[in-house]
């Protein structure tokens, strides 16, 4: 490992992931953002409990607190007919415990534990495309001196530059979707422990959250998927005004104040995860496509991915194979890992634009235990089938 040289686009969490476990190893690891850290980074700042283990895995187990970190240990959901669902987040997900950090935070800490680790950290570097010959691959940088190294690792989210030069297709607008978000202060929240889903009716197929923070602030979005939002013609930003002006979530939002712009960002689905092996080249996080298409949900795949780019450059080390089938652990890893949940949850995101089936799936949730757990796995990503069981009692309605 110490003879490889591995250069790694984008300092966001797959990133700096494959930065510090390949650094550990011993390898020479160059990462490259283009921007400077403290940076800020559109997301719904959520991390679940499976982000908190991959965190302690990473050696991040003593997580920000007090004004930068909010814990939270539920889940606080409204149907679009007004059925409430809540209940703590169970403890056979990693404990049961997850929290809100500002991605600000989040992403300078990860990057800090790269940087700690042995890896090379170089700032405002923008890479421009990537290049073969037969020495490896280089990366031609705004500004600089092009980069050459072994390996590439492109975690530089939707879109990716490193995707692109690698020749891989765009996400269809199908296959991801657009979501927008923005900060709050002084909210008073009634269950300021609680990761709260809204899905109101006039809006659907859209969704919404409210997600706490420290010191009476909150990360208040909302997402579409991208074909729904061209057809309906209409604007995220407006949607979002729509949103917070909604009877339930007005209501959580009383006497607060938006701090600063709406933002969106673009979130490609795991289900379109394809493309992600490529001779002395591998596609991490956003830019593989790692995303929950139920929830939006990236950080744990991101940084899952960057364990498994690290174990199977290992390998590829150890046989002196980079081309596509030395590398082919990674897609070995993550497939086993993240396909079939992406899949599955690609297919019920139709349950979920219908109001009267998202009624019928929540009661049946308050009802039943075991359709509760299932929905929950749905919820956390972590479901590979639905059950007779789960069908048959949302059948029943209540």
């Amino acid at each position: 490992m110490k003879s490889l040289h591995v250069a790694i686009v984008g300092a966001g969490p797959a990133g700096s992931s494959a930065a510090t476990f390949l650094a550990q190893q011993g390898a020479r690891v160059t990462l490259l953002e283009r921007s400077r850290f403290p940076r800020d980074k559109v997301c719904g700042d959520g991390c679940s409990p499976r982000t908190l283990w991959m965190l302690e895995r990473l050696g991040l187990g003593a997580l920000p607190g007090g004004t930068e970190a909010a814990p939270v240990d539920s889940i606080y959901a409204l149907s679009p007919g007004g059925v409430v669902l809540e209940e703590a987040i169970p403890p056979r997900f990693f404990g049961g415990k997850a929290s809100v950090i500002a991605r600000q935070v989040l992403d300078e800490r990860l990057v800090q534990r790269a940087v700690q680790a042995g890896a090379e950290l170089r700032e405002g570097v923008r890479v421009e495309g990537l290049e073969r010959d037969g020495n490896g691959l280089l990366l031609r940088c705004r500004d600089g001196e092009p980069l050459r190294a072994d390996l590439v690792l492109g975690c530089d989210g939707s879109p990716s530059v490193v995707r692109r030069a690698l020749g891989a297709p765009v996400f269809p607008e199908r296959e991801g979707a657009f979501a927008v978000r923005a900060y709050y202060e002084n909210v008073r929240l009634s269950h300021p422990r609680s990761l709260a889903f809204f899905w109101e009716k006039e809006l659907l197929p859209a969704y919404g959250w409210i997600f706490p923070l420290p010191e009476g602030r909150a990360n208040v979005g909302l997402g579409m998927r991208a074909d729904h939002l061209a057809a309906s013609g209409a604007k995220l930003p407006e949607l979002m005004e729509k949103f917070c002006a909604s009877p339930r979530v007005a209501a959580e939002l009383a006497g607060a104040r938006r701090v600063g712009k709406v933002k969106g960002h673009h979130l490609p689905y795991g289900s379109f995860a394809h493309h992600t092996l490529f001779e002395r080249a591998l596609l991490l996080g956003d830019a593989a496509g790692f995303v929950n298409p139920l929830t939006g949900e990236g950080i744990e795949f991101a940084l899952e991915s960057g364990a498994f780019a690290a174990e199977a450059v290992a390998e590829a080390v150890a046989a002196g194979d980079f081309s596509t089938r030395g590398l082919g652990g990674y897609a070995r890893r993550w497939e086993t890992r993240f396909r079939t949940a992406f899949r599955l949850n690609r297919r019920l995101m139709w349950a979920f634009e219908r109001p009267h089936l998202l009624d019928r799936i929540f009661r049946a949730a308050n009802r039943s235990a075991h359709v509760r757990d299932e929905f929950d796995d749905l919820l956390a990503g972590e479901a590979t089938r639905i059950s007779w069981r789960f069908v048959a009692e949302v059948a029943r309605g209540g």
